[in-house]
């Protein structure tokens, strides 16, 4: 492992992954290194001890565990309707080609209790990371019960407190949060081990297996059908949009098509910017954040007005300059960067010291500099002092080291104490060391591009193109640094995907585009994003 790493592009609900860090010298004119990632490039120091006593050898292995299985029955009050429900909580065995089991994947269902034999829609929920569980999603906005959570300044010690979810999506769909191997109380077991789980195709592999039996498990073969990823989880929904329902290039045709498929702070890998439009698809995160701090003047517009015009001025008259800036005199560079200031709340100077090529990174620590702050890249409203920060990537930002103790406090104390869950076992909540760092993520050309069948954005937009009947819904937070609205909005463009079938929505919070009054807007856009592609084309 080497003592340098940055976070990468796809953030778990919450967690982005860690790569290598590409080290390169800005150009004198500011120009950023063409190999350089950034979402956003944060070094961190090296790993100390302490990292080290968590991390579980490789080629160890755990023997076969009993499968578990708690069930318990609920009532709730759902968009005005009383409704009776059943918590299955579960382990499901994931076999190999040949139907050995190598481990297990943990799940809660919520599902309405109905006659035998109904088909109500069905949705199959993950967080990211790689290594995150389902906890974030599942205590936020879509469970029947959610945590107690004050947005941009919530409570950091006990006690933390549940509370009933009027706004449930159990309203309209029946709910699975899924638990990835090595998350929640998932885990490789008997014959498995982590190279059978820990990468972009064997993690995808084993959720299709999961939904597959669970279809069959619970005779809902009918069912409309979704996927809702966050973070790098619209990367594994992606990818799981072709190979649900398969073909030669996935070995077998197993026919699962899907009704729909739900984006949440992240793009799928749909955006794929070239040269200096990677400048644009973030520069209205950084307006947005402007804007919620009071660094730019709102005399006579409202939010989305502005919104509009920085948007305008990117695309019109930022990235055109970037791509000819060494043939710009001095005074049309300050007006340019004088225009740029009145949008991002940045100094003229520092701009053109930059040669207004400002990534996200960039912004976070300069943004409010002079008051001594860092904004969150999780969610930019969120702030924490610059000064006494150890470099953590999560639990130093602004946003996610704040969310955290509050959702695992909940969640801990619910799904014990109230769903009766006796496992003697940690939740894991999210795993740096056992399943991000070492997790085998696709190969790239010398570009960074995705290699031929391994474009998870392909992906969607094949399955797209396969099912005209698949829907798909891009969700994000106007505050996220990582899976920024302007990349969703990029790559839906440059993937060419039918508008028609395709709902966009951005509200007014970070990447967990949940957090405070937005979940509420967020939860009825998607009870009525199901009820609209549920219908499908009736024969």
């Amino acid at each position: 492992m080497k003592s340098k790493q940055i976070l990468g592009s796809a953030l778990a609900g919450c967690v982005a992954l860690l790569v290598p860090l590409a080290t390169a010298a800005a150009e004198d004119n500011g120009k950023q290194d063409e190999g350089k990632q950034d979402s956003p490039v944060q070094t961190i120091p090296p790993l100390p001890p302490s990292t080290a006593q968590w991390h579980a050898a490789p080629e160890a292995r755990r023997p076969a565990m009993p499968l578990r299985r708690f069930v318990a029955k609920r009532s709730g009050n759902f968009a005005g309707q009383s409704m009776k429900y059943t918590v299955v909580a579960e382990d499901t065995a994931i076999p190999d080609a040949l139907g050995t089991p190598k481990g297990s994947i943990f799940s809660f269902s919520y599902m309405k209790d109905m006659p035998a034999g109904s088909q109500r829609p069905v949705m199959f929920i993950f967080n990211g990371g790689p290594g995150s569980a389902s906890i974030w999603l599942h205590m936020g906005v879509l469970g029947p019960r959610k945590a107690a959570f004050n947005d941009v300044n919530p409570a950091q010690v006990p006690p933390f407190r549940t509370v009933e979810n009027p706004d449930s999506v159990l309203a309209e769909a029946d709910l699975v949060f899924i638990d990835p191997i090595g998350t929640g109380f998932s885990r490789y077991w008997g014959e498995g081990g982590p190279a059978d789980f820990y990468g972009t195709e064997q993690d995808a592999a084993s959720v299709v297996r999961f939904i597959e039996i669970w279809l069959r498990k619970h005779h809902r073969w009918n069912s409309p059908r979704f996927v809702l990823g966050e973070s790098y989880g619209t990367t594994r929904a992606a990818l799981l949009s072709r190979r649900l329902m398969g073909g030669v290039l996935d070995g077998s045709l197993k026919g699962i098509s899907l009704n729909g498929v739900i984006l949440v702070g992240g793009d799928g890998g749909l955006s794929r910017p070239e040269g200096n439009a990677k400048f644009l698809t973030t520069f209205t995160t950084m307006a947005a954040t402007a804007w919620y701090h009071g660094l730019v003047d709102k005399t006579g517009r409202d939010f989305d007005s502005f919104i509009g015009e920085a948007d305008a001025f990117a695309q019109n008259d930022l990235v055109p300059a970037l791509d000819r800036w060494d043939h710009l005199d001095a005074a049309e560079r300050a007006r340019l960067a004088k225009a740029d200031a009145s949008f991002t709340g940045l100094k003229t100077d520092y701009l053109l010291a930059k040669g207004l090529r400002v990534m996200p990174s960039d912004y976070a620590t300069e943004v409010l500099k002079d008051k001594g702050e860092n904004v969150g890249f999780y969610d930019s409203r969120y702030v924490l002092p610059a000064q006494n920060s150890l470099g953590d990537p999560v639990a130093d930002d602004g946003a996610m080291g704040q969310y955290t103790a509050a959702f695992v406090g909940a969640f801990n104390s619910y799904v014990r104490d109230d769903l009766g869950i006796d496992i003697d076992d940690d939740y894991v909540n999210i795993d740096f060391v056992n399943v991000n760092f070492p997790f085998q993520r696709p190969g790239t050309t010398p570009k960074g591009d995705p290699l031929p069948g391994e474009d998870s954005g392909a992906d969607l937009a094949a399955a797209m193109r396969r099912n005209p009947d698949l829907r798909l819904m891009s969700i994000q937070g106007w505050f996220d640094m990582f899976g920024a609205v302007g990349n969703a909005k990029y790559g839906i463009a440059q993937r060419h995907l039918p508008t028609d079938r395709v709902v966009q929505k951005s509200y007014w919070s970070g990447h967990m585009a949940y957090v405070g009054d937005a979940g509420i807007q967020m939860a009825s856009d998607l009870k009525e994003f199901i009820r609209t592609a549920s219908k499908g084309r009736q024969p």
